[in-house]
């Protein structure tokens, strides 16, 4: 039986079971039940409409590319019994109006809006649907546990929420908390990446948004991934805070591929006062890397890359919100590419800013500055970067062929009350530039010299 057979019956067989026990089992006073309507009606049943419009400009005659897409999403946590709770979510996505995403024009492709959809099959981009929560949870007082079908938010499996719908996992994820201390811990084997419809094993997880170029040869990555464990593991500590800083970690170990391991210090005002933190990376091969053959694997074995990424400022609490201004800082060493699956998240450093990525990379030096402020229902973020690179030909530094080059970014949002309650309003504008004019337009095109603008609609009930 295939695992989406299991996955379906496992959900008709819970949900039946769930229901006995909500009727007749014996449950907590606190959770008591007259009926399986009763159950159902004191669930929470979530509906989620998104509306979303992108348009790129590239400069000169290069391709320009707009979307208009619209989703929704259905769901049910239900509530709890003993503790004990069912989560399943689905969604849809339509393309209302677009230009040719899935086809070459000049012979370059769309970055962006394709993103919207599936980048797997970029042809078909209407009636898209995916099936993503799918989990059954556990709460103690101090400990919870949920397995299945699941959305994470770690340095290395994340959201990265800029488009219809983030990435996802699933696998087995453990919390625990005591005296201020909280750890976590989770094994991942399934990924379903943001801009994609499918779930996919771990290893095929690898590969859908591209596979870059070889560092050994400069070709087009020819990656296979044969060897290492069929799921990875992740772990995080944190401490309690103290004088209002806090130590963490962060370690993921994939047998047989690599490992990455983050620790950290941050320092967060009660109400005013200096904003400053400090991470550091470390990142290894394990075994062959994923293949014995150097051309197709992952990681080489001898792979090392360590990354520094800072930020200080000065941010300012109050009744309403926060406002916040940060100098922030990264260097990739060159020691080697600092490399993430781009499929599992986004950058987890501070200089990264929306519609660009530092990984795949060595030698980076990186800056931004970036001011914050929230009052109310009102959001706000503007910001500025300057991101080095080494040569965008240097195949043994630059995965992915991109230039050095300096980025504006900025952001409002705000949620509506009275009549247009859970309705939230986003807009994100990011201008990015080269200082080089002997770039190729494969490599300029939907990279520098671009802007890339989004107005999103969500609705939440």
């Amino acid at each position: 039986m295939k695992r989406r057979d299991l996955l379906k019956s496992g959900l008709a067989a819970f949900l039946f079971s769930g229901s006995l026990w909500a009727a007749s089992g014996p449950v907590d006073s606190t959770e008591t039940y007259s009926s399986i309507n009763d159950w159902m009606a004191k669930s929470e049943w979530r509906f989620h409409n998104r509306t979303y419009l992108m348009g790129t400009w590239n400069q000169g005659a290069l391709r320009d590319d707009a979307t208009w897409a619209e989703g929704g999403e259905m769901g049910l946590l239900t509530a709890p019994i003993r503790g004990w709770r069912f989560g399943f979510s689905g969604y849809f996505i339509f393309d209302l109006a677009s230009t040719a995403l899935g086809e070459d024009v000049g012979g370059l492709r769309n970055r962006y809006e394709i993103g919207q959809y599936d980048v797997t099959d970029r042809l078909a981009y209407r009636e898209l649907e995916r099936l993503e929560d799918l989990f059954v949870e556990k709460k103690w007082t101090h400990t919870s546990m949920r397995l299945g079908r699941q959305t994470l938010e770690t340095p290395f499996f994340n959201k990265q929420d800029g488009r219809m719908r983030p990435t996802t996992e699933e696998g087995i994820w453990l919390q625990q908390s005591l005296k201020g201390w909280k750890a976590q811990a989770m094994a991942i084997w399934a990924v379903s990446p943001r801009s994609t419809i499918h779930w996919y094993d771990l290893k095929e997880s690898i590969g859908p948004f591209g596979t870059g170029i070889d560092p050994l040869t400069g070709e087009k990555h020819a990656l296979a991934l044969e060897e290492g464990s069929s799921a990875l593991y992740i772990a995080n500590v944190a401490s309690p805070l103290w004088e209002n800083i806090q130590l963490h970690s962060w370690s993921m170990i994939w047998p047989g591929v690599f490992q990455t391991h983050r620790v950290g210090v941050d320092h967060q005002p009660a109400k005013q006062g200096l904003v400053w933190a400090f991470h550091l990376y470390d990142q290894r091969a394990l075994g062959t890397g994923g293949n014995v053959d150097p051309s197709k694997t992952y990681v080489l074995p001898d792979h090392h890359a360590r990354v520094y990424s800072g930020q200080m400022g000065y941010k300012i609490r109050h009744r309403e919100g926060y406002e916040s201004i940060t100098l922030n800082g990264t260097r990739i060493t060159d020691d080697g590419r600092y490399l993430m699956p781009r499929e599992w998240g986004r950058d987890p450093f501070f200089t990264f800013l929306p519609r660009e990525r530092n990984e795949g990379l060595a030698n980076v030096w990186a800056g931004s500055l970036k001011y914050a402020y929230q009052r109310g229902t009102q959001e706000w973020i503007l910001a500025a970067g300057a991101y080095r690179l080494p040569e965008w030909s240097d195949y043994t530094r630059n995965k992915y062929h991109t230039p050095s080059y300096n980025q504006l970014y900025v952001e409002w949002a705000d949620a509506l009350t009275g009549f247009w309650k859970g309705v939230k309003l986003r807009t994100m504008l990011a201008y990015k530039w080269s200082k080089d004019p002997n770039l190729p337009d494969f490599v300029k095109v939907n990279t520098v010299n671009m802007l890339n603008a989004s107005f999103i609609v969500d609705y939440h009930f």
